[in-house]
């Protein structure tokens, strides 16, 4: 969540800001030390805590409740993995509209052509999860990306943190992979290419 919110922060050019898939409500309390937060979740329970987790903000579960241009910027950490494409396509549509002219969006999804797929195998991280229903590499999701309507302005990867990806001791397994994703969550910054960690991160505008 702190690498999230300092990703906002240095890239996206103000808000107000919203956490898309809020869950419970943690990021959202991060953003909102940035300026005015609120969170979109369709579960009634994460939303209620969401509530009692980030008091003060918004948390809506009707997306028509959002109005037109009200965000600076959004994350979406893991969710589009979670949709049909058409539920996808609609969700896309509706950022495009909640968004203002030139504002961004932080999307991260798990990328099944990156190197943890390939170092895991059958164990990775992104098979684990059995409403992980649309895993799209991450040349895929650029496409769809930009077909609604979105510039992507940097991309790049999580890395390797999912560790031990080997029989070495965790430690040690760690020290051989998770170095440059460390480097990268100390720095704040979008570091690492496309392909080479866990999931895919697209920093987008919104035209």
């Amino acid at each position: 969540m702190r690498w999230y919110t300092r990703l906002v922060r240095r890239y996206a050019t103000g808000g107000p800001y919203l956490d898309f898939g809020c869950g419970t409500g943690h990021l959202v309390r991060r953003l909102s030390a940035l300026g005015p937060a609120a969170g979109f979740e369709v579960s009634a329970w994460s939303a209620e805590r969401a509530r009692q987790n980030a008091p003060g903000c918004a948390v809506h579960t009707d997306p028509a409740a959002m109005a037109t241009a009200s965000f600076g910027a959004l994350t979406a950490i893991h969710v589009l993995e979670h949709l049909t494409d058409e539920v996808a396509a609609e969700t896309l549509t509706t950022w495009h509209r909640i968004l203002r002219p030139g504002g961004h969006a932080l999307v991260v999804m798990p990328d099944p052509a990156g190197r943890g797929r390939h170092l895991a195998g059958e164990r990775w991280m992104g098979f684990a999860d059995p409403t992980h229903i649309n895993l799209k590499p991450h040349d895929a999701w650029r496409a769809v990306l930009v077909d609604h309507g979105y510039t992507v302005v940097r991309e790049g990867s999580d890395g390797l943190w999912d560790v031990p990806y080997s029989r070495l001791p965790k430690l040690v397994d760690a020290g051989v992979h998770a170095v440059p994703a460390f480097v990268q969550f100390l720095a704040g910054r979008m570091m690492l290419r496309p392909g080479s960690g866990e999931s895919s991160v697209f920093l987008l505008r919104r035209d």
